[in-house]
């Protein structure tokens, strides 16, 4: 753990007054085996200072990972009584924008924070198709080559680029735009043999992020006039949205996506380590939606956050993540390889493959398809 991070956590454990049975019971919650009065030396005889015993804490707890664990569990606590007195907490505001300038993101809606993987490539040398915006279908036309005219110019040593592209919604002619994309851009690399599975998973991100857009504008246009709050009543938001698609697709919440300019942003970065590709939509979705893809992922909590169970009225949430997450761990041996960050205004959903082990695995399913060949018994 760097001093700057080290600095800003220690003034706010000494600002905010938690005694010393309150750090010493913070350090418990993030590790078990952490005994404050054993690590400061002092025994359980004598007192320990509070300043001593917030020292203690720092340098118990190293990572980055785990100061933001300690944080997180005061913010889920103030305000209630922790330990033996109540916890109020001082400067939090400011911990959490310093955070923020090292990409952790909060969600006051879950009291987490996630790390914001995505980094848009500085290097690039497809400069000229950065960004492909494809809300106007008349643009379309003549793309095609220019991409190809491009990509043709790639050699096998250019792996520092990113493609940027604006849509409404996925329909078959973008579909088939952006699977070409990938494929010259991939063949370049020699990994055309995963092009397949990449435009998968980016097309059900896709699918979910235009979701997303299209859910809101019908609260905000539709129900909410009707005095349906999907916060509030949910499964009858839920019921309503599903029969407007079934009825009538996604063509009026098109037009409504249109009119608003609700787009989507798709992302697809390479770099010497590896290709990433991650999914952007400019709105927020309910609690219930974030719990019920957080539920999906994979993630853990000690609380009872992913009580929302499977059921009919979790639809819209998520789907496609468990097709998503069984394509990714062919490539790699990341735990929770999708990614998701719920900024205020918008969330970022995507994943980063590595070079070596995309290869690694590649090599992999290539030498049990020899040794198993089909028909073999």
């Amino acid at each position: 753990m760097d001093r700057v991070l080290k600095k800003h956590f220690m003034n706010l454990l000494v600002y905010s007054s938690l005694n010393t049975q309150q750090l010493n019971h913070l350090g418990e919650q993030c590790n078990s085996t952490f005994d404050l009065y054993r690590e400061s030396g002092f025994g359980t005889t004598i007192p320990v200072p509070r300043q001593s015993a917030a020292t203690v804490v720092v340098n118990f707890f190293t990572t980055e990972e785990e100061i933001v664990e300690l944080f997180t569990i005061l913010l889920k606590n103030e305000g209630k009584r922790f330990y033996n007195s109540e916890l109020r907490l001082n400067g939090h505001e400011d911990f959490i924008k310093f955070l923020a300038k090292r990409k952790w993101i909060y969600d006051e809606q879950m009291v987490q924070f996630f790390r914001d993987p995505f980094f848009e490539n500085e290097i690039n040398i497809l400069k000229q198709i950065r960004v492909i915006d494809l809300r106007n279908q008349d643009s379309l036309e003549g793309l095609m080559q220019k991409i190809e005219d491009i990509t043709a110019t790639l050699g096998d040593k250019d792996l520092e680029w990113s493609v940027n592209l604006r849509l409404y919604d996925l329909d078959r002619e973008i579909s088939m735009l952006i699977r070409k994309i990938i494929d010259m851009l991939l063949v370049r690399q020699n990994l055309q043999s995963i092009t397949f599975d990449l435009f998968t998973c980016l097309k059900e991100l896709a699918i979910n992020a235009s979701k997303a857009n299209y859910k809101l504008l019908f609260e905000k246009l539709i129900t909410a006039p009707e005095g349906i709050d999907s916060n509030r009543s949910y499964a009858l938001f839920l019921r309503r949205f599903k029969e407007e698609i079934a009825e009538n697709g996604n063509s009026n919440l098109l037009k409504m996506a249109k009119k608003k300019d609700r787009y989507i942003n798709i992302t697809f970065q390479s770099n010497n380590k590896g290709i990433g590709v991650w999914v952007t939509n400019n709105q927020n979705i309910t609690a219930l939606e974030k719990k019920a893809i957080l539920q999906k992922l994979g993630y853990n909590s000690t609380e009872d956050l992913f009580a929302y169970a499977d059921t009919e009225n979790n639809e819209g949430a998520g789907l496609g993540i468990k097709l998503v997450l069984s394509i990714l761990r062919i490539y790699t041996d990341e735990k929770i390889p999708l990614k998701v960050v719920f900024y205020p205004k918008f969330i970022k959903m995507g994943f980063f493959l590595d070079r070596n082990q995309i290869a690694s695995h590649i090599t992999e399913r290539k030498t049990e398809q020899v040794s198993d060949p089909p028909g073999a018994s």
